[in-house]
């Protein structure tokens, strides 16, 4: 009991959340890829059958996820990284919550420089891409000092926004969709679209972040509710961007778009007074991608303190910010950028978000079970 007792009073207090708003941070965090070169990335994987290759990836990453789950259930109170350190010793669990808050911490930089590189593109092209980085900054720092409950909050009514506003742009320019762009339905073949449904299960960071802020539910029976909505909103999302992008622009055009979702909203003609509504859009894009940023800080920081056992994790958003911004701009291009979320992020990404905190649950909690039956065979 005194063992216990300490656990809990050196973890870091982040509040208790409910089902709507951690579905939303979720959705939000992992569906804005959307915005940027995700689209473009797989149709050239899975050509005409790319908009079902993020439905099969949700379908994997459920399935992780209940597995997940089944072992964690029975320790309600620890997180991922509280099981791993006091099943496996910190000696384990101090690098795994590094690696993972490195691991967020650089997702975020490169998300950060994608959307500036979008904005600069797009809406602020004499602006110099220092300013707009730092702009965003600002407001990630912001959303990253409130903490998990600003955020899922915040997150709440922005999801309504940007729930309208895809449905407005995909439904706009279905004017310009030609049915027969989607075929074959099969596209590449159904191996090919299978593998890298299962290499784009890194799209899905869903598992990996409720394993965290599993203590964090309100309400721990709705566990299961949150990450299958999350996940399903995720995967819904992104197929009915692709299968909208691939029918408007077919899989070989779509594959060349940079940011094919902000070249669907300039199709967007409802007579000569509803026209050019792309900048509306890079509006709301930015306020789910600033979201999503300052999520991504805010873990990257919480993994960090958490690993050293510090009583708070706000002091060290201010200097994580401060070499955010340096990371920002280290690769040299948008195509370095693409270059790395196509070779390493998408290939690799999945080792990390699913089959590592699956390993890590399972051993811990197998680990558990042996010492609780040595102890019982004992007294």
């Amino acid at each position: 009991m005194k063992k216990s007792a300490n656990n809990s009073s050196s973890s870091i207090r982040i509040g208790r959340v409910g089902i709507a708003e951690l579905t939303a941070l979720i959705t939000i965090y992992c569906s804005t890829d959307v915005f940027l070169s995700y689209p473009s990335r797989v149709a050239v994987e899975g050509a005409t059958a790319a908009w079902m290759i993020p439905l099969f990836a949700g379908v994997i990453s459920f399935a992780v996820f209940l597995l997940l789950y089944l072992a964690m259930r029975k320790t309600p109170t620890q997180n991922l990284m509280e099981l791993v350190t006091n099943s496996l010793s910190p000696v384990i669990g101090i690098p795994v919550a590094i690696a993972f808050s490195i691991f967020f911490f650089l997702q975020t930089a490169i998300v950060m420089r994608e959307f500036t590189e979008t904005v600069v593109t797009t809406v602020l092209p004499r602006t110099p891409s220092e300013i707009v980085a730092a702009s965003f900054l600002i407001v990630v720092v912001y959303y990253a000092y409130k903490g998990l409950e600003g955020l899922t909050r915040v997150a709440v009514l922005i999801a309504y926004i940007l729930g309208v506003g895809f449905v407005v742009l995909l439904v706009l320019p279905l004017t310009w969709f030609h049915l027969p762009y989607l075929m074959p339905l099969a596209g590449r073949g159904w191996s090919v679209t299978l593998v890298h449904s299962f290499l784009n299960t890194s799209a899905f960071a869903n598992v990996l972040m409720l394993a965290i802020l599993y203590p964090a539910v309100r309400n721990q029976q709705h566990f299961v509710r949150i990450g299958l909505m999350s996940i399903f909103f995720t995967a819904l999302t992104m197929s009915a961007v692709l299968f909208v992008v691939l029918g408007v622009f077919t899989d070989a055009v779509s594959g060349q778009v940079s940011f094919p979702l902000y070249q669907l909203a300039r199709l967007i003609y409802v007579g000569r007074f509803v026209q050019r509504l792309e900048s509306v859009f890079v509006f709301l894009w930015t306020a789910g991608a600033v979201l999503k940023m300052g999520f991504g800080l805010w873990l990257s920081g919480y993994l960090y303190a958490s690993a050293f056992r510090m009583p708070v994790y706000r002091p060290i958003i201010f200097p994580m910010a401060l070499l955010l911004y340096i990371f920002v701009f280290l690769p040299q291009n948008i195509m370095t950028i693409e270059a790395i979320e196509s070779r390493i992020i998408e290939p690799f990404g999945w080792i990390v978000e699913l089959l590592t905190p699956l390993l890590l649950v399972i051993v811990s909690v197998f680990i558990n079970r042996l010492r609780g039956a040595n102890q019982q065979a004992q007294s």
